[in-house]
Parts: C-alpha cells; structure tokens; sequence
C-alpha cells in the first residue's frame, strides 16, 4: 500500500480545534494547541474567544491554561454585548468562574458594548457572594451606565433587598435626605418589607449623610 501523506492543518484547523476544546473543558487538548503555537487569542465567527467559551462554561481549568497561555484575561470582541469573559460568566450564573477571573487579575469594573458594568450585572441577578467580591476587587459602586443607571438602580429594580443593603454601605451619602438614589430605596424598601433596609438609610430622620 502507498502511505498516504499526514493532512496539513491550517490556522484555520488549529484555531478550530482550540476554540472547540475550551468550549468543552478539554484542558490537555487546550495545552497541547497552545505549545504548538496557536494564538490564545483566536475568534469563533462569532467573535468568541477560547476564555470567553470557557468562561461561559465553568470550565475553570481550562480557563487557567489559557490565561497561562497567554489569553488577555479582559478581551472584549464578538458577539452583540461586546462582553469580557467575567461578564460572561456572571451572565451565566458560573459564580466560580468569575470569582476565578477576579482572583486572576480581571478587571472588576469590565463593561460591555452597551455601558452597563460587571457590578451591575451581578446586581440584577441577585448574587449577592458575587457583588460583595466585585467590591472588594475595587469595582465602583458609583458608576453609570449611559441612561444613568447604577448597580443600585439594578438591584432595587429586580427587587434584591440583600443587594440593596450591600450596597447601601459602600454609597457615598445614600443617608443624606438629598441623595438622589435614597428616595427608590427607601420606596423599595417600604414595598416589600426590608426592614433593615429602612433602619440602615429611613432611621429616625435625622440624617448626617452617613449610615
């Protein structure tokens, strides 16, 4: 029989294959691909990296290889949101994915296309554990999305009382009667009962712009 030759692979196969393996959590397969001098960095037609696809499927050793590998733990590229891998993760609710990337060094006040920041996000799901970590990381408190909203617009809207008095203790202010946030929380919490919210920033009316 004639031995036929070994197919050549292109960059287009290899970057293939390591987008496929980190979507999949095959961490060797990911190992192997970057000795072999694949970009850390390649795109699905998305626009989707290898550590995006990880990241938005927990797949915490695999998002370590890559990151080892030489993955910019903060790209944003791809899709409609514009999103980086903490952003990701938090959207799928992989809570140890992004408390991984924030541990890494990723950047705890990350935004997508849309302006709306990681804090947020996490803030109008309800994870509690995860905004406290984006706090302490130095995510801030006080910024805006383009409409103006804050993390604490989020949390107030989708009803998050834990959240709410998270955050009214890292709020510049919020018990002054002139704070601009104070009244939709103190509405908030009138609605639905958040008593120790109402204690923190309601109290007996005598406010010195502290909790």
């Amino acid at each position: 029989m004639v031995a036929l030759p070994a197919p050549e692979w292109t960059r287009a196969d290899s970057e293939g294959a390591l987008l496929l393996a980190a979507a999949s959590g095959r961490t060797v397969v990911v190992r192997s691909l970057l000795r072999q001098g694949v970009a850390a960095d390649a795109a699905d037609e998305r626009g989707l990296s290898p550590l995006v696809l990880a990241a938005r499927n927990n797949h915490i050793a695999t998002m370590r290889a890559l990151i080892e590998g030489g993955a910019d733990i903060d790209l944003r590229r791809g899709g409609t949101d514009g999103w980086p891998a903490l952003m990701h993760a938090i959207n799928r609710g992989h809570r140890q994915a992004a408390m991984t990337l924030l541990e890494w060094g990723a950047n705890p006040d990350a935004r997508g296309k849309c302006g709306y920041s990681a804090l947020m996000m996490a803030a109008g799901c309800g994870d509690r554990d995860l905004v406290a970590a984006l706090l302490a990381h130095g995510a801030d408190p006080s910024a805006r999305q383009p409409l103006g909203f804050t993390a604490m617009d989020y949390a107030i809207g989708y009803g998050h009382d834990q959240i709410v008095s998270l955050l009214i203790g890292v709020a510049p202010g919020l018990c002054d009667e002139s704070h601009p946030a104070r009244r939709a929380v103190l509405a908030l919490a009138t609605r639905l009962g958040y008593g120790e919210v109402l204690e923190r920033v309601g109290g007996s009316g005598d406010h010195d712009g502290s909790c």
